[in-house]
Formats: C-alpha cells, structure tokens, sequence
C-alpha cells in the first residue's frame, strides 16, 4: 500500500513541478476560463467567485462537460478530487454508489438545479445518476464537506450540485436556436440529443429529448469463458423542459419538466449469469420557484415534486443451473415534495446574511413476490399510507467580511422530523486572502443522516432508529498566479460520525434489520491543481483517505476498516493541448489503489482485495465550422482488466465518436 501512495504522490508532484506552473502570462487569452475564475452558487446559495469563497468547491463548466459528451454523469463525476463512483465502469445501467471522501452512500446529497432529489423507496434514498445524461447538464457543481446547515439531511460528506440545460443566446437576439449531437462507439453504444431552445427579453426557454441504447456486456464475469454470458443491454428515454419567464424587471418565475426511464438487463449475482432478469427505473419531476430581485438581495421560493418507480422482473423462461427463483416482481415507488423559500440579504458593504426554510415530505409503496421450487412467497408489502415522513428546517448564515480580505462565516440549522424529533447543526468557516495569492480557510461544520423509509418501515427496518450525525474539520491553503492561470490547493480533512447507520445479519426471520453503530471515522487529503499556458491545460488531483467504523463487541472497543470497494489512494490528471484554434487533443490517466471487498458466497461471507489499476483515455475534437463540431475518445487504452465490484466486469478498451450541431 506504501508503495502504490508513495507512486501516486510521486506522480502528482512531477504534475505540478511543470516549470511551466511557476509563470505568470497576462497576456494568455485563454487563462480566464480557469476554474478559479467561475462563479458558484452552490456553497451559499448567492452568486461567488470561487476565489473568493472558503468552501472547496469544485465546478465542471459547460466546455468541459462537451469534451466528455461520450462518457456517463457517473464517469464524469469519479475523476474528481474526493469522489469515488462504483459502477461507473461497468456496463450501462450498473447502479453507481457515490463514495465522497470515504463516507457511505447516502452520505452526499445530489441536487438537481438547488433542489434535492432522491429516491425514497431506495435503501438509501440515493437517486441514481444513470438517469441523468450529459446532455442533460449545463454545468456541475461539486460542494465538499459537511453542508446540512443549508442544505440539510444527507450533506453530510458533500453536496453534487447538476444544473440542466436552460435557454441561451444574448435578450433579444436569439429568439430560436436549436442542438443536435450523435455518438456511436463499441458495444453498439448510441446517444442522441436534440433541442430547440431560444431567449428573448422576456422568455428563455430549452426543450430537448436525448436516446441512450447499449447492446452492452456481461455484468458478471465469466471465470471460465465457456459458460456463453450473454450481453446485459441497455435502453433510456429522457426528456427536458426548461422554462423561464420575467414577470417585471425584478420577479421572474422558472419552470422545469423532467422524465427519464432506462430498462437494463441484470444479472444474478457476482459471477452468476441470468438470461431474463430486467430492471426498469423511472424518475418524474415537476419543479417551479419564483425568484425576486432587489438592490439588496434576493427572496427565492422553490418547490419540486418527483416520482420514481423501481420494478425488477425475472421472468425465468431459461432458469438458471442453481437459481433459488424461478420467477420474481419487485416494484418500489416513492413520491417527494420539496418547497423551500430563502432570502439573501447585503448588509451595507461588510456581510451578507441568509436565512430560509424549507420542508421534505416524502413516502413510499413497495411489493416482493417470488416463486420457487418450494412455491410462492410474497413479503408484507409497503403502503405509502404508513410508510412516509416529513422533515422541516430552518436556518441562518451571515458572511462577515470587516477588510479586504477575510470572510467569516457562521450558521446554524434547526431540523424537526416527523418521526425521530429534532437535529441541530453548525457551521463555521472562516478564510482569508493573502496578497490575492494565497488563500487559508477553515472549515468546522456538523451534519447528519436522517434513516430512510426503507429503514424504518420495511422488514428489516426498526422504527427506533437515530439519525447519523457527524462533526467534520477541514482546513486548507490554495495558492495562485497573479494572473489566475495557475492555482493549487492542499486540503486535510477529518471526519467524526457516531450513531452509524448499519443492517445487522440475524440468525432469525428476516435474517437481519438496521441498527445504530457507535463511530466512524474518516479522514485524508486532497491535493488539487491546474494550470493553463497558452494552449496547455493540465490537470492533477490526488485523494489519500483512511478510514474505520469503532464498535462494542464483548464490552471493549473494536476498530474494522470501513472502506469497502474506496481506495486509500487514487490519482487522476489531465493534459489538453490547442494544436490550432480548431484541433484540441487530451490525454488523461486515473490510478486507483488496492481496496477491500465483501463477497457473499454460498453461506460465508468472506473479504477480498481488489488490485490496484491504471488507465489512460484519449480525446479528440475538431471545429469544422462555427456550427458542426466533431470528436472521438478512446477510453482504457491499455485495456486493463480489472474490478471495481468482486465479480462483475468492467469496461476494456472502448471508442466513442460523435457529432455536435448548434445552430
């Protein structure tokens, strides 16, 4: 393991050694669209530059979400500082665990333009990102560190931020505009967007409709290579409507539709094959919010209402030699409201100050029958009548800035639920800028998990369930150019969590149900830096992350690894060169340590170490005319063979090209 951390900081060093790094170039025409410059909205809820804010904050652009058009949200997501995405690499429809700074699934809340979204039917209540494709995304932000102070249940590691695709061209001068973009790659991948969008004084608006299809591969690995796995295929519909009206010259009112379903094929297991299991997962979403803007700030009321159905059907026609079931039907659903208002406040030229409310309601039906040789069975279903929670927050933050300089921030949030009482955070997050070079920042902050429906009310759940809480320090340097084409900033974290959420196995029907753990306790470093000069842009981040859970067993203490399937280090870095103002090219290469992985096996359940990998992916893109723009990757170039999940396959060496029309 020594050896591995010690090759993947090695690596990152000689990134940032670059003589290049060093150099200041004023006159560089490209070094303002450097990260350091764009603004966030996430980290308070108003307008920042990211210089100018001590949270660590990290946004993907619309131009860097157009270089990796041919990749997943997934994919997209698991090459940033402190982010780990299982499944990404695994066939299409392969549901993605988001692992951020080592904490659980669950643990990051993934927001949908500032309104969280989730599925309240799932163990977890994750909303899962296959269900979201690039062409969908206008920008991301990604907001690390403990957030329920504003954002409440589930920002407990960080929160994901998607902004969808809204309407473009300057007031008045664009009234009708229209995309198209195709890809097609291995494993008969094709992608297609098309959208008419268009702005004038009044109106904005975006309209699109984006097909996904894979013949795909085998999710579980064949060990033999004889035994005929057939290829687990996928199909995904998507359409998105955005709409924005100004009302007065101060009020305006946003719309947004969003529908999205994808069918897989599913497998039975690790390393077990199945011909005719498929998985259907759909997710609805209605959303409005007026916002209203005066010389001081701005009132903003939101409200979102989403659907999800999960069903899962093995209809079994070719049963599988050893298979319990001959034929099985689950579905879960689960509906979510969401209304929030929160007023931001300029306070003469030192502070600003917010303060809001907002409430989550959610509830969820679910159903389970099976049939096998020893006949039918059929769990105690799930009514939304019974299962179904609501939650309601309130909360300050003021950001004090006495001199030039320094910013501090303080907040606090009361959270009532429903069912398990109430929850109190803070946040503390002072930083200061140095000579506008160097940047310190501090973060003390506390969060919590409240325990989803599925714990609390299905057979396994136990009503008596506290929620997570957890209490993280984070403090950090971030150093730049003066120009701003160059930054790096180093950040230590470390995380405390106590009253851990865990299914306990039992030896008596139903074999098992969710407790409190006692603690666990994460922490680690990011190292993050990007430099850009003249037409080189290069890219580096490394996460090294240690972590365990401390639990009661025999009246003592007893310490256990709690990071499953996340490395203890992992390593990604970037180069892009502009070879002419039309012809870009990039290369990129990720490293991911050894990690640990649970395999349940027959009646045992045994650890086992996944091997480290390296993989290097290559783009490539070129601007025939101001409107048609074409590109192709190739992705694990090498093509290693390796594990992200024990038993089930990743991706080999893959192509993607593709085609995008504005007009």
């Amino acid at each position: 393991m020594m050896s591995k951390t010690t090759t993947l900081l090695s690596a990152f060093m000689a990134t940032l050694c670059l003589p290049a790094l060093g150099q200041d170039n004023p006159n560089s025409s490209v070094s303002r669209s450097l990260q350091l410059d764009a603004v966030t909205v996430t980290a308070n809820k108003v307008e920042q530059k990211l210089s100018q804010t001590g949270k660590v904050v990290t946004v993907l652009s619309d131009s860097v979400l157009q270089r990796y058009a041919t990749q997943s949200v997934s994919e997209l997501l698991s090459r940033q500082a402190g982010l780990q995405i299982v499944g990404a690499n695994g066939p299409l429809g392969t549901n993605p665990d988001i692992y951020l700074r080592g904490a659980s699934a669950g643990n990051t809340l993934i927001l949908l333009d500032g309104l969280p979204i989730y599925d309240p039917s799932g163990s977890a209540n994750t909303f899962d990102l296959n269900l979201l494709t690039v062409g969908e995304c206008d920008r991301i932000e990604i907001l690390r560190g403990a957030q329920s102070t504003t954002y409440g249940s589930d920002a407990v590691a960080g929160v994901i931020n998607i902004f969808t695709k809204r309407g473009t061209g300057t007031a008045g001068q664009k009234p009708l505009g229209a995309t198209a973009s195709l890809n097609y790659g291995t494993y008969n991948t094709f992608r297609g967007t098309v959208g008419v969008s268009g702005q004038t004084s009044k109106l904005s608006y975006n309209v699109q409709y984006t097909r996904l299809s894979s013949a795909g591969f085998s999710a579980a690995t064949d060990t033999t290579g004889t035994r005929n796995f057939d290829n687990d295929g996928y199909r995904q519909n998507a359409f998105l409507g955005n709409l924005t009206l100004q009302l007065t010259q101060k009020l305006s009112l946003k719309l947004r539709g969003l529908t999205t379903a994808y069918q897989s094929d599913v497998d039975a297991g690790a390393f077990a094959d199945e011909k005719d299991f498929t998985f259907r997962n759909q997710f609805k979403q209605l959303a409005t919010g007026l916002e209203y803007r005066h010389q001081r700030g701005q009132l903003v009321i939101n409200y979102g209402l989403s659907d999800t159905r999960r069903t899962y059907r093995n209809d079994s026609t070719a049963i599988e030699s050893g298979a319990f079931e001959n034929y099985s039907y689950q579905e879960y659903g689960g509906v979510a409201h969401y209304a929030e208002v929160y007023h931001t406040l300029k306070v003469n030229t030192w502070g600003e100050l917010l303060t809001g409310a907002d409430y989550r309601f959610s509830n969820t039906d679910q159903s389970y029958l099976s049939i096998s040789e020893y006949g039918p069975y059929q769990s105690p279903p799930i009514g939304a009548d019974t299962a179904r929670i609501g939650q309601l927050g309130v909360y300050a933050t003021g950001i004090v800035t006495p001199y030039k300089g320094l910013s501090i921030e303080l907040g606090g949030r009361y959270n009532r639920n429903s069912l398990y009482g109430s929850v109190f955070t803070y946040s503390f997050n002072p930083s200061y800028l140095l000579a506008d070079q160097i940047k310190l920042f501090a973060n003390l902050s506390s969060g919590f998990r409240a325990p989803t429906l599925y714990q609390l009310f299905s057979p396994y759940g136990n009503k008596a369930l506290k929620p997570e809480r957890s209490h993280t320090v984070e403090a950090g340097v971030q150093l730049f150019t003066k120009s701003r084409n160059a930054w790096l900033r180093v950040v230590y974290f470390d995380r405390q969590i106590q009253d851990v959420l865990y299914f306990e196995s039992l030896n008596v029907d139903p074999y098992g149900r969710y407790i409190n753990f006692d603690r666990q306790h994460d922490h680690g470093w990011e190292l993050e830096a990007q430099g850009q000069f003249d037409r080189l842009l290069l890219t580096a981040n490394l996460t090294l992350l240690d972590g365990a859970i401390t639990t009661q067993v025999a009246g003592r203490d007893t310490m256990y690894n709690n990071l499953f399937r996340r490395p203890k280090a992992q390593f990604n870095a970037s180069a892009g060169y502009q070879i002419t103002p039309r012809v870009l090219v990039n290369a990129t290469v990720r490293s991911i340590g050894s990690r640990t992985d649970r395999f349940f096996g027959g009646s045992a359940t045994r650890n086992v170490t996944l091997a480290g990998y390296t993989t290097v992916d290559l783009y490539a893109e070129g601007k025939l005319t101001s409107q048609l723009r074409v590109y192709a990757d190739v992705r694990n170039l090498f093509n290693e063979k390796y594990f992200d999940i024990y038993g089930y396959n990743t991706r080999g060496r893959n192509a993607m090209v593709g085609l995008r029309f504005t007009w």
